[in-house]
């Protein structure tokens, strides 16, 4: 049995929202495929405003919310009827991260799944708030990275995400383990910034290094 999913993601270098169409289905073991996938550029003003959320007061921040949730929703709108999609089975939102404290318990992406939903207008579940329940269970708040790395890349040691921060999952003591290394395109963006350049696009100035 196939699966499809719309999967959305806002990264902490607010280089855009990321949105893709991705097929799931369980043989031997999982495969997965993704069949269409978009980088959609924010504009000045929703960078601006994620990008200074950390600041707002708590009912400004609420707002935003709430306001995001329904900015992904009407994206997630667009891209289904940019691309003529039908039988779609899921929605799942990551939201963009505002406040990530794991050690004291609390993480917070924001975007409403609720508002998702209401603003996709498709009767789907709308998955969301994935790390929450984590960091309370004293995790790190990454429960999605060891659990998928392990279903669908099961063949490698370990794996290796160079986000905004880096990650790494692998197994350890019969445990699949997962945790924060450092950052990475959060510090590679700012130098390409001062180069008058959002980021290094083509690794240009990435291959010049040492």
């Amino acid at each position: 049995m196939k699966t499809l999913a719309i999967g959305l993601m806002s990264g902490t270098s607010l280089d855009g929202l990321d949105i893709c169409l991705a097929e799931f289905e369980k043989k031997d073991k999982w495969h997965f495929k993704i069949l269409k996938s978009e980088t959609l550029p924010y504009s000045t003003d929703w960078e601006n405003k994620l990008r200074n959320s950390i600041h707002l007061s708590v009912t400004d921040l609420l707002e935003l919310h709430s306001d995001y949730g329904f900015y992904l929703g009407q994206k997630v709108k667009e891209f289904i009827e940019r691309h003529q999609l039908e039988n779609i089975d899921l929605i799942a939102s990551h939201g963009h991260t505002v406040f990530h404290q794991p050690q004291r318990k609390f993480t917070l992406q924001i975007g409403d799944g609720r508002a998702v939903k209401l603003n996709t207008g498709i009767p789907v579940p709308v998955v969301y708030d994935f790390r929450s329940q984590d960091v309370l269970m004293k995790g790190n708040g990454a429960p999605l990275v060891p659990i998928g790395d392990e279903l669908l890349f099961s063949q490698y040691n370990a794996c290796l995400n160079l986000g905004g921060f880096s990650n790494i999952s692998l197994k350890s003591k019969n445990k699949r383990i997962a945790f924060d290394i450092a950052p990475v395109n959060i510090v590679l963006n700012h130098l390409a910034q001062q180069l008058n350049e959002s980021f290094d696009e083509m690794v240009i100035w990435q291959e010049k290094g040492k």
